[in-house]
């Protein structure tokens, strides 16, 4: 019995040692060795829809954090693939520095009826590009698995769970990211006094334009530009459009959101036939 903590010594330093091995491994197992590790340039050229829409919804935190080229309204393809590179990298980066890891996993397991939970159980191909490097499996489940996050859920969603997760989920014990955003100006749209009553709805019920803008005087000014450019049939909108303070993502939530609406769905090209 002398020697029994010694051996349960012994077994503990030699378990912690095969996990520091595994971790190190892993990455390099799940590698295709037929084909190369993929680039973030090359998993960021195919653009998601999602990531052309948070460029439409929200222009300012847009060109702040990605610049003019890829926040034209005619920008070409290339500079909307380095943006959406750029962002990956960032949104991955403070996906990783916030701690997400810790309470979202990024791997569906083959057991459990994961797949019918979570979706597509992720094959070491489709892993093996930049994005994947360091793995993130994750130390728990408090919130969802990702792997397959892409798509599933609309950027304003996301948006509203990043400011107050409680609002989307309820019960939800995860923290507020209110860093994150940004206050400002934004041109609204008083809804019509005689729709608001037939359908019920508070007549001072209003809706956003895209633009949170930095100081009133430019939220005026775009308001100017979005009356100007009114249907002569819907002119009358134009009286109806006020500025007001309000709240947006910045450019970093921006990102974050990018990378979570990629997540799942990168698929690598089949090699060809030799």
């Amino acid at each position: 019995m002398d020697r029994f903590p010694s051996i349960v010594l012994a077994a503990a330093f030699g378990c912690f040692a095969i996990s520091m091995l595994l971790s190190a491994l892993y990455p390099w197992a799940i590698t295709d060795a037929k084909q190369p590790e993929a680039s973030i340039a090359d998993v960021a050229a195919n653009i998601t829809e999602e990531f052309a829409e948070l460029k439409r919804a929200y222009p300012v935190s847009f060109r702040q954090k990605l610049g003019d080229a890829a926040a034209a309204a005619d920008a070409p393809l290339e500079a909307m693939q380095a943006a959406h590179a750029e962002a990956l990298q960032r949104g991955r980066d403070l996906y990783i520095g916030e701690g997400c890891w810790h309470c979202h996993s990024q791997f569906v397991r083959p057991v459990a009826n994961e797949e019918a939970r979570f979706g597509h159980i992720r094959t070491p191909a489709e892993e093996n590009n930049a994005l994947q490097r360091p793995v993130l499996w994750g130390t728990r489940r408090v919130g969802p698995d990702l792997t397959n996050e892409g798509g599933k859920r609309s950027n304003d969603w996301h948006v509203a769970h990043l400011h107050n997760p409680r609002s989307t989920s309820p019960g939800s014990v995860m923290p507020g990211y209110t860093w994150y955003f940004r206050e400002g100006f934004q041109v609204f749209r008083r809804i019509d006094p005689n729709k608001a009553e037939v359908a019920g709805i508070d007549p001072d019920t209003a809706y956003p334009y895209p633009g949170l803008y930095d100081t009133e005087e430019e939220a005026r000014a775009a308001l100017e530009t979005i009356k100007a450019n009114l249907d002569p049939t819907v002119a009358e909108e134009g009286d109806r459009l006020f500025v007001r303070e309000a709240v947006g993502p910045d450019g970093d939530a921006l990102c974050i959101i990018a990378y979570l609406q990629w997540l799942g769905t990168w698929f690598p090209e089949k090699p060809t036939e030799e």
